[in-house]
């Protein structure tokens, strides 16, 4: 093996550990959507039933932080469309997530709770022109 081969292999075990969290133990992130069941705004907990394999419904019960990111998505129309981006995304905040919302979250979980590192609400209708 050459030198250069011996040093990008450091680099890349270098990066693959600078995102592991203080104990070793690497936090698996998981998505998933589904609709939003309740919002409880005083414990910052966010329930979501997501439709499952197999037609099976499952609950998530996930806890929001002060700075967990909340946006709220819509498809651009085909003329407002530039480069690759098909999507607007609008920052909002926990208050603004409504029971019967569709979302997408990005979860771990630390000691059996899960707590939302994203929220995402994906708007069904295409908002008004302004």
């Amino acid at each position: 093996m050459t030198r250069r081969g011996v040093l990008r292999g450091l680099v890349a075990v270098g990066l693959g550990l600078g995102g592991l969290p203080p104990g070793g133990a690497a936090q698996l992130l998981r998505r998933y959507s589904g609709r939003v069941e309740r919002v409880d705004l005083d414990e910052g907990l966010v329930v979501v039933e997501e439709l499952a394999e197999k037609g099976r419904r499952r609950r998530h019960e996930v806890h929001v932080g002060e700075d967990t990111p909340i946006v709220s998505a819509n498809r651009l129309r085909p003329w407002e469309m530039r480069g690759a981006r098909a999507y607007d995304e609008v920052a909002v905040s926990l208050v603004d997530l409504l029971t019967g919302d569709f979302v997408v979250v990005e979860s771990v979980e630390e000691g059996g709770i899960k707590s939302a590192r994203r929220i995402t609400i994906v708007e069904s209708a295409p908002r008004a022109r302004q």
